[in-house]
């Protein structure tokens, strides 16, 4: 991933405010393009000498842009894209154009998501697209490959771009040098550092070189200076609100000019004092509990710093809905390369691993990916949903953690497994909330719970199935599957008389359209089910189960083979 860069950030933004402040009668009067800057009208608006009136979304304008945005990557340092401003004369034309689907549309062709802002220039909306220097070719919608030669965009083939380039395109940018200093240090920052990194932080020099900020000639690394220096906006912003999309009722953003880490408590802080604490009482023993657990908080807002696109100036929006108990953390920035909503556990990736690195040897974060798993497990184990981790539309990565009261026969249950250190186990965790819903688990579908490959399934179910519950095991076979133990069952039935917002295994139930679920589910996984096996995944009579059954043939469900304690029923045969 590329990254434009602290210092080389600060002088774009100067040169292209240089260029707007000298706007003067409707007219850009510092019209000289550079190799960095360059003017762009939106393309697809002009009819003859007239300009038609712009609008939202312009495919026109996208393919255009697309092209020149891939120009500019290919350029040695990057550069800046001034749109709505007529080449040449400097005229202000202005832009209606959406930032998020002009983004979106950019990526969609050439791969990159640009920063975009939008400004506002005698009297005229215009957008500054912001275009960090890659570390790849990138080819422009019609497959060339182009970079700026002088203000002019020039064809270059491959072997000419990898020989001015080839130094750069292993490097992490966040791990090069910057023009700062331990001079440009926020105070409070170190203060910050030292609390956490704990004992033996030795001097703020000493600390610096040992979480890898300070390089060998006292210049601060990239990632250093985003953590340490001050940030020239606000890179966090939390708001509350009553119920999803209704009114705020508290807001926060962080100082600007203040440093990551200053940022980060400020916000924790916001957070803490909406997620309150649920009481939860068992006999005279009262245990306080946060409504979403603090740990699963802070992973959610690391994860929406570290692994953010740094080239974007939104920030990372944190939500908190009051009525629904539910953190959402929005980034700006697609998943990294390789990673998806569908393997984001099984996929370690990071878009700027010094950055990454900074933090874990800071010890906010563990090695690269766990923290993920550590979200999983801490919202299961309490009996909440598991995180939902996906990108939206613009080029964004949302999390969203559902809390509330925990769950405490859920917690009884995670607290009486043994050996003691499956509590912990996020592969533990994960086969349990496949439990609390489906009535058996298979080594298909803890892989893809797991979004793991079937042999690390086998292995999960086998430390699963060496824990126990109160000296039972707390899963055991059935036939080719595994179902919950005995014991396990008693403790998490409780669910049912405390009126989870959830109700926990539906399927041990005599309800004709629950047995039904179950039967289904079973025959798609197996072919074929029978009473007996009906009887056992629901913990009902054989009369009952006769009844469900009898009543899925009658409706065309499944059709009977074979007779009396023999039969099977399957799937009816295809006409």
């Amino acid at each position: 991933m590329s990254f434009i860069g602290v210092d080389r950030r600060c002088e774009l933004e100067q040169m292209v405010q240089s260029v707007l402040d000298s706007a003067d009668d409707g007219r850009i009067v510092v019209t000289q393009e550079s190799q960095s800057v360059d003017f762009k009208e939106e393309a697809g608006r002009r009819n003859g000498p007239e300009i038609e009136p712009g609008v939202p979304q312009n495919p026109a304008a996208a393919v255009a842009l697309a092209d020149e945005v891939a120009c500019m990557a290919n350029s040695p340092g990057g550069g800046a894209l001034i749109v709505g401003v007529e080449d040449g004369s400097g005229r202000v034309i202005g832009t209606e154009l959406d930032v998020d689907w002009l983004r979106d549309s950019i990526y969609r062709k050439i791969g990159i998501a640009p920063d975009i802002r939008a400004s506002v220039v005698e009297g005229l909306r215009i957008l500054v697209v912001y275009v960090a220097e890659a570390r790849e070719p990138v080819t422009d919608t019609g497959g060339r490959i182009r970079w700026r030669v002088a203000d002019n965009c020039r064809p270059v083939d491959r072997a000419e771009w990898w020989e001015h380039r080839d130094q750069a395109s292993n490097a992490d940018p966040m791990a090069a040098a910057s023009a700062r200093t331990t001079a440009d240090i926020r105070p409070m920052a170190m203060e910050i550092a030292r609390r956490w990194y704990g004992a033996d932080a030795g001097t703020d020099e000493e600390l610096l070189r040992k979480i890898g900020a300070l390089r060998s000639d006292g210049r601060l690394t990239q990632a250093g200076t985003v953590l340490f220096t001050p940030v020239d906006r606000a890179v966090l912003e939390f708001t509350e609100f009553d119920v999803p999309g209704g009114l705020i009722t508290n807001s926060f953003r962080a100082e600007a000019y203040s440093s990551l880490l200053e940022q980060i408590v400020a916000i924790e802080t916001a957070i803490s004092g909406s997620n309150t604490y649920s009481t939860v009482a068992q006999g005279i023993h009262h245990e306080q509990i946060r409504r979403v657990p603090e740990s699963a908080v802070r992973e959610a807002v690391l994860n929406g710093v570290i692994h953010r696109d740094w080239n974007r100036s939104e920030p990372t929006d944190v939500r908190w809905i009051e009525f629904d108990s539910t953190l959402i953390v929005r980034s700006p920035g697609a998943f990294p390369g390789g990673v998806t909503a569908e393997n984001i556990l099984s996929n370690r990736k990071a878009r700027y691993p010094a950055l990454a690195d900074l933090f874990r040897a800071l010890g906010l974060v563990d090695k690269q990916g766990v923290g993920v798993d550590r979200m999983y497990r801490d919202m299961i184990v309490l009996g909440h949903r598991p995180p939902e981790i996906i990108e939206c539309p613009g080029r964004y990565v949302e999390c969203t953690l559902v809390g509330g009261a925990p769950v405490f026969p859920v917690v009884e249950c995670v607290r009486a497994i043994a050996p003691a250190e499956r509590q912990r186990d996020m592969r533990v965790a994960i086969i349990l909330h496949l439990l609390l819903h489906h009535a058996f688990v298979t080594v298909p579908s803890v892989a893809r719970a797991l979004q793991s490959t079937p042999e690390a399934a086998r292995v999960a179910l086998q430390a699963v199935r060496q824990s126990t519950v109160r000296a039972a095991p707390l899963v055991r076979s059935y036939k080719q599957s595994w179902i919950l133990g005995i014991r396990a069952v008693e403790i998490l039935a409780a669910s049912y008389e405390l009126g989870s917002p959830f109700p926990m295994m539906p399927y041990l139930s005599t309800d004709v359209s629950d047995q039904t679920r179950v039967a289904r589910e079973w025959i798609d996984s197996f072919g074929a089910i029978s009473t007996g096996d009906l009887q056992e995944l629901t913990g009902t009579s054989r009369g009952t189960v006769k009844r469900t059954l009898d009543a899925m043939v009658q409706d065309g469900i499944v059709e009977q083979k074979g007779a009396g304690r023999s039969s099977r029923y399957v799937c009816p045969a295809a006409p």
